[in-house]
């Protein structure tokens, strides 16, 4: 007696075969697309607060103020991601609030920023700087009118009797 012939068999396809490591691979590149489009989101938004008219203008005074280069040395960089934001209407009015991580050779600063726009132009009744072992330093000393135009430590370096160039001050 003869066997019959083998019964046909279909051939597995393609993911009976690989199932094994398409669903990790398949996994990991979801939370990895995930995993950018979240930082993405967060560069945006950090690049949208960076440009704003209030977190340029503290930190031109930051970088202008003799007493916070004298404690955190230069240059002054600002930190990734701030903390805070801004709103604006049509009618030229808002406010905007920011807290910003600044760092130096010398050491490191909390920047923290209250601002209101009212007519078009932007008033700053709080900007100061807390740095460790330290007062606050004010960065609103001036008029914010004479402030935009003036840069204290360019002066300071003008006159040749800089206190930021001698070593941090002791308090």
């Amino acid at each position: 007696m003869t066997l019959p012939p083998p019964l046909p068999t279909h051939p597995r396809g393609w993911w009976a075969r690989h199932w094994r490591w398409a669903v990790p691979l398949a996994a990991l590149l979801t939370i990895t697309a995930a995993a950018g489009a979240g930082w993405f989101g967060l560069q945006q938004v950090s690049r949208m607060a960076r440009g704003s008219e209030p977190y340029q203008e503290a930190m031109r005074r930051a970088r202008c103020s003799v007493h916070l280069v004298a404690h955190l040395g230069e240059p002054i960089q600002d930190g990734f991601l701030p903390m805070g934001g801004i709103e604006t209407d049509s009618s030229g009015t808002g406010s905007s609030q920011f807290v910003v991580h600044l760092s130096g050779p010398r050491g490191k600063g909390r920047l923290f920023l209250q601002a209101d726009r009212a007519q078009g132009r932007w008033d700053y009744p709080m900007l100061y700087v807390l740095v460790k072992d330290a007062e606050p330093i004010d960065l609103t000393a001036l008029d914010d009118a004479e402030a935009a135009t003036q840069c204290a430590l360019e002066a300071c370096r003008a006159q040749g009797d800089c206190p930021a160039l001698a070593p941090p001050l002791e308090v």
